[in-house]
């Protein structure tokens, strides 16, 4: 049963709880690649060319220190490695687990899950709920 869609806080915390399925989704098909969001934004910089750690750091708005610590996450994985002008490039086993974890995304926001499916049902009640009702027409 769902609660009152008039109730004060409603909106936030529905929006909330999708935020929340979303992420922990997201977060879970990482894992299964041993990968994090940071990791991944890292290995999908370094798909498109080779970069040093600054520019990688500026390129995805990550701190220098985030940055660093995907970098050696990453290079123990296997899946990037520094080459002797200290720029980071993406190794074939990067490539294939990018792919994949590309493959995830694309799983994931087109699951169907009894959760998912239950918030688009509230997310499409709520839609319902805050569109006006037509105008009555003038009074003759």
């Amino acid at each position: 049963m769902s609660p009152d869609r008039n109730t004060a806080g409603y909106v936030p915390r529905l929006l909330s709880a999708a935020a929340f399925v979303t992420n922990r989704a997201t977060e879970t098909s990482l894992a299964e690649l041993r990968l994090t969001q940071e990791r991944t934004a890292v290995l999908r910089l370094l798909v498109e060319s080779p970069a040093g750690e600054a520019m990688i750091a500026e390129a995805s708005g990550l701190p220098a220190g985030c940055v660093r610590d995907c970098v050696l996450a990453l290079q123990c994985c296997g899946y990037i490695t520094s080459g002797p002008d200290g720029l980071w490039a993406v190794t074939p086993s990067g490539a294939k687990i990018q792919a994949s974890a590309d493959d995830a995304e694309v799983r994931l926001m087109s699951r169907g899950n009894d959760d998912v499916g239950a918030l688009r049902q509230e997310l499409h009640a709520l839609i319902q709920a805050l569109t006006p009702p037509p105008a009555d027409p003038a009074p003759k």
